[in-house]
């Protein structure tokens, strides 16, 4: 009587639906990304800014009940110095209102907190989704199963985009909300209704980018260290440039680095984006520098899908 019974055997199992199967390889990624230390410690730092922004909510709120609303404005406003230009808009024609203050504060928080957060999670989380498949082979393991290319990057994806959720769009609505219950009549929902669409425009507007370029990273290599590598560095390195390129013009010009928008922000993926989801909470950003930035963004997501996907399908094919 043999011991080991080698041999194929027919699946007594249930099997998902083709549109659910994607799920078996998200569901297993949020759960070993979850184990991790640092990333809850992450998720609870990005919960801190969220309250530093409601207590100026809460502020600005009280400065319209008693009639100073333009002074609170000035207050809570032009805190960050690459959103001076922003802030001008603000009070540019008149009394702000609320819609605009409220926007700025979340654009506010989309860029700088939760931005610098984004990329210190996404480089905890993405390099080894790939790249530990590659290297354990688990990559043969899935494609022996009834489990597509596409099912099992949207998989990966999935856990990324996750919580980025987590870190972006759900700390950006609570703060919504929390305006909403401290402002003193319901009238604010017809003043704000557009704010969460624009928080989940410019939720996708770093995810989508983001969550490619970080798998295209990982499926280059077998070393999640090397991908980890090639994600901090593409951003430190575009911050570093633009920031160097932007004095030495504001020295050639005799102007402070902060008094107008920088014409090198194409060279940072943080400021290009930065720049759109400017535009997207409803403020002026000059066409030329939207323009570009919307060309670099999509042609950055369309070459990292085109690389995964290829990179994959060789992989597979072997």
């Amino acid at each position: 009587m043999p011991v080991f019974d080698v041999g194929f055997r027919d699946w007594r199992g249930e099997r998902e639906r083709p549109w659910k199967r994607f799920w078996v390889i998200a569901s297993t990624g949020i759960r070993l990304a979850w184990k991790n230390q640092w990333l809850r410690r992450m998720l609870f730092l990005a919960w801190l800014p969220a309250f530093y922004f409601g207590a100026m909510f809460f502020f600005f709120e009280r400065a319209m009940e008693e009639g100073v609303a333009e002074n609170a404005a000035r207050m809570v406003i032009g805190r960050f110095p690459d959103a001076r230009s922003t802030a001008a808009q603000v009070l540019r024609d008149g009394p702000p209102d609320r819609q605009r203050v409220w926007s700025y504060l979340l654009m506010t928080l989309f860029r700088y907190p939760q931005g610098i957060l984004m990329v210190m999670l996404v480089g905890l989380i993405a390099p080894p989704l790939i790249s530990r498949d590659l290297r354990t082979r688990s990559h043969l393991l899935y494609f022996a199963r009834p489990l597509g290319l596409t099912e099992y990057i949207f998989g990966k994806a999935f856990v990324v985009g996750v919580y980025l959720l987590l870190v972006s769009t759900l700390p950006a609505l609570t703060l919504y909300i929390l305006g909403v219950m401290l402002s003193p009549n319901i009238s604010v929902v017809y003043d704000t209704w557009d704010l969460p669409l624009r928080i989940a425009a410019a939720s996708m507007i770093v995810i989508v980018p983001t969550t490619a370029i970080a798998l295209c990273f990982s499926s280059l290599t077998e070393e999640t260290r090397y991908a980890s590598f090639g994600w901090f560095a593409m951003w430190v390195v575009g911050w570093v440039a633009y920031t160097n390129l932007t004095v030495m013009d504001a020295g050639r010009f005799r102007r402070s680095a902060f008094d107008a928008p920088s014409r090198w922000t194409f060279v940072s993926l943080y400021h290009t984006l930065g720049e759109v989801q400017t535009w997207v909470f409803g403020f002026d950003v000059e066409s030329d520098r939207l323009r570009n930035g919307a060309i670099i963004l999509g042609i950055a997501t369309v070459l990292s899908i085109c690389v995964i996907f290829r990179r994959m399908w060789l992989l597979q094919r072997k």
